[in-house]
């Protein structure tokens, strides 16, 4: 490691995702992995909770980050919320990978989570760190909110062009997910019996990602937009993949949305334009996010693909730390997935 690093303390480290950004963390040049924590493994090896790893770090209980710099905060949600005032006083950047922080307006996580935010003054203080959008404000803010998985897909393949007045304000999201997305406590919808050689639609009258979609994609237009977002659990581990439909307004085509989404892989190190529809595998264990644009009869039909604990959560956190700390922005992270 070089002669200054940056101390991270990782809560929920044992979850899907908490797992996944210790796993990054480990590897990273300019990271110390200092304090690991977790309620249901405390007083266990890392290696021990997490099966195949070789951190030997042990879990502990509470939410003490020691002398940690940066908090990586995987908890279930109101619970990074509760904490985060302590740890912003001493100093620490809060890198939240729970739903806390994502909605700048608490009445609307209320209304979505069905929860009293409880830290309300805190949520405009927060920064969506959807990273390809908001590198500017994440460089500037000790307050960073990662954008939820199947958003950061379906926001990659619909704000771009929503930005640039290519398309009309409604929009149609298809999206599906590997079973991780559930995450790792036993809940009987994700139970093998349950999800194997099954597809089903879940959320289909407002699944509460769509707040945080919406809230950006009004923000990218700068007026209302009409947002259709209907989820599906497929018997996979990892994996997103969101279709977007987009109807391009009078005087625009879809190769002009194609070309716009060209030009946005290009100019950034984690997306990548495939010249036909993704296949999850492709992304898989990477931070890459898979884009193409096909025209169907004039609509243009835009596939993201991406892995759901990297690119989007645990590597999409990494991605926007090393912004915030002035890194190199692929330092530590998998660029190349395996194949097959």
């Amino acid at each position: 490691m070089p002669a200054s690093v940056i101390r991270a303390a990782v809560c929920g480290a044992t979850g899907y995702i908490g797992a996944q950004c210790v796993e990054i963390l480990d590897r990273h040049p300019a990271i110390e992995l200092t304090r690991l924590l977790g309620r249901s493994s405390a007083g266990k090896p890392f290696a021990a909770a997490v099966p195949g790893s070789r951190i030997s770090l042990q879990v502990e209980g509470g939410m003490d980050v020691g002398d940690a710099e940066v908090v990586f905060a995987a908890l279930p949600h109101t619970v990074a919320a509760a904490h985060a005032r302590e740890w912003l006083d001493a100093g620490r950047v809060v890198v939240d990978m729970s739903a806390d922080f994502r909605l700048t307006d608490p009445a609307a996580y209320a209304r979505w989570y069905g929860l009293e935010h409880p830290a309300p003054d805190l949520c405009k203080q927060a920064v969506y760190s959807l990273v390809e959008f908001h590198r500017e404000a994440i460089a500037a803010s000790d307050l960073l909110a990662i954008p939820g998985c199947y958003p950061t897909a379906s926001l990659l393949s619909s704000l771009p062009a929503l930005r640039e007045g290519l398309v009309e304000p409604d929009v149609v999201i298809d999206a599906k997910s590997g079973a991780s997305g559930g995450g790792r406590s036993p809940s009987l919808g994700f139970h093998f019996s349950e999800v194997n050689e099954s597809v089903r639609a879940y959320g289909v009258d407002g699944h509460r990602h769509k707040a945080e979609m919406i809230q950006e994609l009004n923000a990218a237009a700068g007026r209302a937009v009409r947002l259709t977002f209907v989820p599906h659990l497929i018997p996979m581990t990892r994996g997103i993949l969101a279709t977007t439909y987009l109807h391009p307004v009078a005087g625009r085509r879809v190769a002009d949305v194609a070309e716009l989404m060209r030009g946005l892989c290009a100019a950034n190190p984690f997306l990548r334009y495939d010249e036909v529809s993704p296949a999850t595998k492709s992304v898989t264990g990477s931070n890459t996010a898979a884009v193409n644009v096909t025209d169907q009869d004039g609509v243009a039909v835009v596939t993201v693909a991406e892995d759901n604990l990297v690119k989007g959560g645990a590597g999409q956190a990494v991605q926007a730390v090393n912004i915030r700390f002035g890194l190199g922005e692929t330092t530590g992270l998998p660029v190349s997935s395996q194949w097959p």
